[in-house]
């Protein structure tokens, strides 16, 4: 599930939440019998290891045999063929609305059209030379003084630079929006990639030199290894002064509210007047994200030459549209951003490129498209239902806890009532009528919607918050919580097998969607989003003493999964994939209570298939957890991603369960249960 997100809505389905709230826990009514499914495929279990040794190996070796990873993807697992499912699904409605003709404006139209440029390569083949002159004609750098307006423009462009704007709520008003400043600008997926020193960090280096190098030389740019020598040097520079991901997780680091003149006297070689005008926005008061950044990079823009920012921007401009621009330069992409960082061996078909291509600006268009024809009413007040329930066995946990004071309690009691939520799609679409796309130039198209949407974000600063708006598309195979709205959102693309199914046994549909339930309330009180209260604003709400054994559990925890070795000599970083780690182990917990509770007064379920009702919820979880990763990949992920890998969002939170020993009877200590003194509890 998506890490926590600071942009979201209250909904009728929030107004109904509150209005069941207090309520006891509720089952939805069971499938008939003879309809009954376990929803979990045993043929994928591996008898050579027992659930108490290895709950991973256990229950997905024989998944891992079946499903090897296809030549296309550096990780293969339920969450991608989910996604594939979505994404066939999509291809149907997509080939389909090419045989009709839609008014323009519409949201059938944008798609359509958006698609069709995707994926005529003919003319793109056709017009090659002309394309690229066309963006590097744009690329004419005269003087350094012109460098705030030039960046301003290739801003609008969604060209990467090293300064990022963004408006979204203010964390410590969250009612408006206000526009931030954050660090930006590296080619390679994290400021960690320039930093590290070991052989395989150094490999990539060199070959990402040569990567740029090669795209100077197919656009016809002179001194191409001189000039991608310049970029790289410069790109280093510039993540030597970056915050680290870690650290950016921080709310309290990254919320530096100050006024437009006190930004600009941390810039004092850059003439953000110039800027602000450039991108047509000149907020009074912003967010800085990273003010020493911010300073850096002043020094950096007086001491670097001017052609070597012409060659840097000549770079990401190129880095940015590779994919419109013909096939030498997308072979050439693929073989270091796949090949060499993911280990991919194959390009991935061109309809699926032109698929995620919709999704970055037309992904809620997209998303009617496939709500419309592939969820059913019916799994929405299946879900709401479990939503209540799981908020009902939460606030029992919360009492519970030996560690929290009364007082910390009530507070939490507050937001967990006011958490809302989302499920399927919007009630109201946006209109994106005046939007212009046709199909005749992917490359045109590319630049009208971001640059549409860059707009559309800007146009939002100073405004109030509209939390009717969703930032995830409704076919997405995903789910998050949203700090600033306390709001969790379960589009329709997820709420499908193996994360629900309405006709699939209730213990595995609570181990699996349940558990991805629990995961996205208890965001909201990880260690990032504790920080917010019930209203979504940055307050602190604990007693000192109530956060420091907070904090000292959430240690325990990081500890414990920075001790898994992923790769030989390379580990998790726990600190880094808290709040996700602390996710998984209270929603699996909360969601195993949820279900526990809603049997109550109920029979006994059956065994199936040889499980019990509480061993089938833990498969639920692990059966969504099935998945496994090129070398590659791999490594990319412990360095750019917050969450763990998917092996140990089995084994960490449930080895911290004494319900998971319970039901499957082990002995601690064991591998699959930790001794109960050092079992973490938090929620």
């Amino acid at each position: 599930m998506a890490q926590s997100i600071k942009t979201m809505k209250n909904t009728l389905l929030s107004f109904l939440s509150l209005a069941v709230l207090g309520s006891s826990c509720t089952s939805p009514e069971p499938a008939l019998k003879e309809e009954l499914v376990l929803g979990f495929n045993t043929e994928y279990l591996d008898s050579s290891h027992s659930a108490c040794d290895n709950f991973f190996e256990f229950t997905s070796n024989g998944w891992k045999a079946k499903n090897p990873i296809p030549s296309t993807e550096g990780r293969w697992g339920s969450f991608n063929i989910l996604v594939e499912e979505n994404n066939a699904k999509l291809k149907t409605i997509l080939d389909g609305l090419a045989q009709k003709t839609f008014e323009k404006g519409s949201y059938q139209q944008l798609v359509s059209d958006f698609y069709s440029s995707a994926m005529d390569t003919i003319s793109i083949e056709k017009r090659a030379k002309e394309d690229v002159s066309f963006l590097l004609q744009s690329l004419k750098l005269e003087r350094k003084e012109s460098l705030p307006t030039f960046i301003a423009n290739l801003k609008k462009r969604g060209i990467s630079t090293p300064i990022s704007v963004y408006v979204g709520p203010d964390d410590k008003n969250s009612a408006v929006n206000i526009l931030s400043i954050q660090q930006s600008g590296l080619g390679l997926p994290d400021r960690d990639y320039y930093l590290r020193d070991d052989a395989k960090s150094v490999d990539i280096l060199l070959k990402y030199e040569q990567h740029i190098a090669n795209i100077f030389r197919l656009a016809e740019i002179e001194k191409p290894e001189e000039n991608a020598t310049a970029v790289l040097a410069l790109e280093a520079k510039l993540a030597s002064i970056q915050m680290s991901r870690t650290d950016r997780r921080s709310p309290e680091l990254t919320y530096n509210k100050m006024s437009r003149q006190e930004l600009a006297v941390l810039m004092p070689h850059f003439n953000l007047d110039a800027f602000w005008s450039g991108i047509g926005v000149k907020p009074d008061t912003l967010i800085c994200g990273q003010p020493n950044y911010i300073k850096g990079l002043s020094k950096i823009i007086e001491e670097t030459p001017l052609f070597v920012w012409q060659s840097y921007f000549q770079w990401h401009t190129l880095n940015s549209f590779t994919v419109a621009l013909p096939s030498t330069f997308r072979e050439e992409h693929f073989a270091f951003f796949g090949k060499t960082l993911k280990g991919q061996e194959q390009e991935k078909a061109r309809w699926k490129v032109a698929i995620s291509l919709i999704e970055y600006g037309l992904d809620e268009q997209l998303g009617r498209l496939f709500s419309d024809e592939y969820f059913p009413e019916s799994s929405k007040e299946i879900i709401a239902n479990m939503v209540e329930n799981i908020r009902v066995a939460y606030g029992e946990r919360v009492d519970q806890l030996s560690w929290m004071s009364d007082e910390t309690k009530k507070k939490a009691h507050e937001k967990l009532a006011a958490f809302t939520y989302k499920i399927g799609y919007p009630d109201q679409w946006k209109d994106y009528s005046d939007l212009k796309i046709d199909a005749h130039s992917l490359l045109l198209n590319l630049q009208s919607i971001r640059e549409y949407v860059f707009q559309e974000n800007l146009a939002k600063a100073g405004k109030p918050v509209d939390k009717a708006e969703w930032y995830m598309g409704a076919h997405v195979v995903n789910a998050y919580y949203n700090p600033s709205f306390n709001e969790i959102v379960f589009p329709a693309g997820i709420l499908q097998p193996p994360f629900f199914d309405p006709k699939a046994d209730m213990a595995i549909n609570y181990g699996a969607i349940g558990g991805v339930i629990g995961h996205e309330f208890t965001h909201g009180f990880d260690d990032e989003g504790s920080k917010y209260d019930a209203h979504g604003n940055l307050v602190n709400w604990w007693t000192e003493v109530d956060r420091a054994r907070f904090d000292s559990l959430s240690k325990r925890l990081a500890d414990q999964y920075s001790s898994y070795e992923a790769l030989p000599g390379e580990f998790v970083n726990g600190q880094m994939t808290l709040g996700e780690n602390i996710a998984d182990l209270g929603g699996l917990t909360i969601a195993f209570h949820a279900y526990m509770k809603s049997l109550e007064g109920k029979p006994i379920p059956e065994v199936i298939n040889g499980f019990t009702y509480s061993q089938r919820f833990f498969l639920g979880w692990a059966g969504v957890w099935q998945v496994h990763y090129k070398e590659e990949t791999l490594r990319e992920r412990l360095i750019t991603d917050y969450h763990s890998p998917g092996n140990y969002r089995v084994i960490g939170p449930m080895s911290n369960m004494p319900e998971f020993g319970a039901a499957f009877q082990c002995a601690a200590p064991s591998p699959m249960q930790r001794p109960k003194e050092k079992q973490i509890i938090i929620w």
